[in-house]
C-alpha cells in the first residue's frame, strides 16, 4: 500500500512539473497602455512622446541610463561596451560590442553610429541639442567611433544618455543611406533596430506590436511579444488591470493615491514608488504680460501652498520642493536658495504694488493652466486653479491629449504649464531648460549671467567649481521665477504579482535600457 502511494506521489509529482514547466513554455504576452497613439516610429526627427516607448525597444542606443540613474548611474553601455575621455574633455572614444545585429541579420558597426549622428547633426534633430558641440566623427574600425568635440563638455556621455531615452537611437546605415533623413522611407514606421524586440505590426488607432529578437546581443527577452496598446481613459486601464486583461499600469496611469493603501493590501498587485531626479513644477510664459513682471511670479509662488496641495493632489505621499533642484541631486542642491514661501497676504501686497487691483468680481486678471492628460499634473494644476483664485487670480484649467500638449509648449501657447524639468544625469541639464534658447526653455527666459555660467560649468572637471557655479545658477533662478518648483518627482506604478524586472523597480535598474525599456520583465513562470 505505501509502495502504491509513493506511485500515486511520484505520478503527482511528474504531472505538476510537466505543467509548470509547460506554463513556463507558453508565450509570454505583455500589454502596455499608452494614453494615445505614435505619430511616427521613426524617433530621431520627432519629438513625439507616443513613439518613445515602442521604440526604445527596437532600437539600440550608443549609451543609455534608466531609473537606476537615481542610485547614480549617469550612464551605461548599451551597443557601446566601454568609452574614453581624452585628458583635454574634447574627444570620446567609443568601443561597441562585437555580437550587436540588425534585426535583418547584418552587423552593427561604428560606421552605422556615424552615419546616425551624422545625419542628426546636419538636419538638427532633436538629440542635436546635444550633439551640437561635436566637431567631427570618425571611424578607426568596425567596433571604434570617435566623436571630436568643439568645447571640452564633462557631462557629454551622461547628457547623451538621457537624450537617447527618447531619441539618438543608432539606425541601420545600409538601410537608410539612401534617404536624405529619417523622416521619409519605407522604414519610417516599419522599423529595422537591434534592440531586445522586433516590429511586427501597427495596427492604427489600436495597437503596435513587437516580437522577442532571440538574437539580441544582450540575450533573449522573457517576454516573448511586447503589445503597446492605445487606452485614453485611465479608467478603462485601471478597470483592465483589476480584471487581470493587463500586467502593469505605469506612472502615466497612476491611480487616486488615496486607494494606495488599500492596494498595498491586495495580494494580486505589487505597489512600487520611484524616486526621480525630475520635479513637477509650473512654467511661466514670460511672453505675456502681467506674467512678464516679476513682482507677479512672486506672488504667484507665495499663493502655492505646497502642503495643501501635497494633501489634496498626493494623499500627503509626495515631497514639496522648495529648492531649484530636487533630492537625489545631493550636494548640487543650493539649500540657500529658495522659492517663495506661502503667504496669502504678501501675494496679495504684490499684486497691488504691480498695479493689478482687485476690480469687477475681485479679479484682478484672467490667466489659463494647463497640463497634459498626466494624472498627477491633473490633480496639482486642479488646486493649483484654486489656490490662485484665492489671490484675485481668474485661473482657468486647460487640459490636453500627450501631442498636442507637447506641441503647444513649444510653440509657447500657455500662460502657467505643468512641466517636469529635470536635473541629471549630470547638473549640465540646466542648460537646456534655463540658458536662452535651450531646448526646453519654453518660458522665453534668458539671462546672460545665468548663460555664462553654465556654459562654462559644462567645461570644468573640477567638482567644487562646478558646484559652486550651479549654485549661482539656482540663485538667479529663485530670483527671476520663470519656473517654480512644486514637488519631488515620484512614480507609482501597479504590477501584478508574478510578473517582475519592470523598468520602475530596483531589479531592473541598470538593465531595463532606458526609461520605456521593457527588456528586463520576467513573467511567471520564467
Amino acid at each position: 500500500m505505501k509502495t502504491f502511494r509513493r506511485q500515486i506521489l511520484l505520478a503527482a509529482a511528474v504531472v505538476a512539473g510537466s505543467v509548470v514547466s509547460a506554463a513556463a513554455q507558453q508565450p509570454a504576452t505583455l500589454v502596455v497602455p499608452q494614453l494615445g497613439e505614435p505619430k511616427t516610429l521613426s524617433p530621431n526627427f520627432a519629438s513625439d512622446s507616443l513613439g518613445f516607448a515602442p521604440t526604445s525597444n527596437v532600437y539600440s542606443h550608443l549609451v543609455a541610463i534608466d531609473w537606476g540613474v537615481n542610485k547614480g548611474t549617469g550612464a551605461y553601455g548599451d551597443l557601446a561596451e566601454s568609452w574614453t575621455t581624452s585628458e583635454d574633455g574634447k574627444t570620446v572614444t567609443f568601443k561597441l560590442v562585437k555580437n550587436a545585429k540588425w534585426h535583418d541579420g547584418k552587423p552593427v558597426t561604428a560606421h552605422d553610429v556615424k552615419f546616425t549622428f551624422d545625419t542628426i547633426i546636419r538636419k538638427k534633430y532633436p538629440a542635436f541639442v546635444v550633439l551640437k558641440n561635436v566637431k567631427d566623427i570618425t571611424v578607426t574600425d568596425d567596433q571604434t567611433v570617435v566623436l571630436n568635440l568643439i568645447d571640452p563638455e564633462v557631462g557629454f556621455v551622461p547628457m547623451l544618455a538621457q537624450v537617447s531615452t527618447w531619441t539618438a537611437k543608432i539606425y541601420p546605415k545600409h538601410l537608410w543611406e539612401g534617404q536624405d533623413g529619417f523622416d521619409a522611407g519605407p522604414l519610417v514606421n516599419a522599423p529595422v533596430g537591434s534592440g531586445p524586440f522586433k516590429f511586427s505590426r501597427w495596427e492604427k488607432g489600436g495597437l503596435v506590436e513587437l516580437e522577442a529578437n532571440k538574437d539580441y546581443f544582450k540575450g533573449a527577452p522573457k517576454v516573448d511579444r511586447l503589445v503597446f496598446r492605445q487606452i485614453t481613459d485611465v479608467n478603462v486601464a485601471r478597470a483592465e488591470f483589476d480584471s487581470g486583461r493587463l500586467q502593469f499600469l505605469n506612472y502615466e496611469y497612476a491611480p487616486p493615491l488615496a486607494e494606495i493603501p488599500a492596494l498595498q493590501r491586495d495580494p494580486k498587485v505589487k505597489v512600487v514608488f520611484t524616486p526621480s531626479h525630475f520635479s513637477r513644477d509650473i512654467q511661466i510664459n514670460l511672453k505675456k504680460a502681467p506674467l512678464d513682471n516679476v513682482k507677479v511670479r512672486q506672488a504667484i509662488g507665495h499663493a502655492i501652498d505646497r502642503d495643501a496641495m501635497n494633501k489634496l493632489a498626493f494623499n500627503g505621499l509626495w515631497k514639496p520642493a522648495i529648492n531649484a533642484s530636487v533630492e537625489s541631486q545631493g550636494d548640487l542642491i543650493n539649500r540657500d536658495a529658495k522659492f517663495p514661501a506661502f503667504d496669502k497676504a504678501r501675494a496679495e501686497k504684490l499684486l497691488d504694488e504691480a498695479g493689478l487691483p482687485r476690480g469687477a468680481g475681485g479679479w484682478r486678471f484672467d490667466v489659463s493652466v494647463t497640463n497634459p492628460n498626466f494624472p498627477d499634473c491633473k490633480a496639482m494644476m486642479e488646486v493649483l486653479v484654486q489656490q490662485l483664485r484665492q489671490v484675485g487670480i481668474n485661473a482657468k484649467l486647460e487640459q490636453f491629449d500627450q501631442a498636442t500638449w507637447f506641441r503647444r509648449q513649444a510653440e509657447k501657447q500657455f500662460d502657467i504649464s505643468c512641466y517636469f524639468t529635470r536635473y541629471g544625469p549630470d547638473p549640465d541639464a540646466f542648460r537646456e531648460h534655463f540658458m536662452t534658447g535651450g531646448g526646453r526653455n519654453n518660458m522665453s527666459y534668458s539671462n546672460p549671467e545665468l548663460d555664462a555660467l553654465a556654459q562654462k560649468a559644462a567645461t570644468l572637471n573640477n567638482k567644487d567649481e562646478r558646484r559652486k557655479m550651479y549654485h549661482r545658477i539656482q540663485e538667479i533662478i529663485v530670483t527671476d521665477l520663470p519656473y517654480i518648483n512644486l514637488f519631488n518627482e515620484q512614480k507609482t506604478t501597479l504590477i501584478r504579482t508574478g510578473w517582475s524586472g519592470f523598468n520602475t523597480e530596483p531589479e531592473a535598474f541598470d538593465k531595463a535600457v532606458t526609461w520605456f525599456g521593457y527588456y528586463s520583465v520576467v513573467p511567471p513562470g520564467k
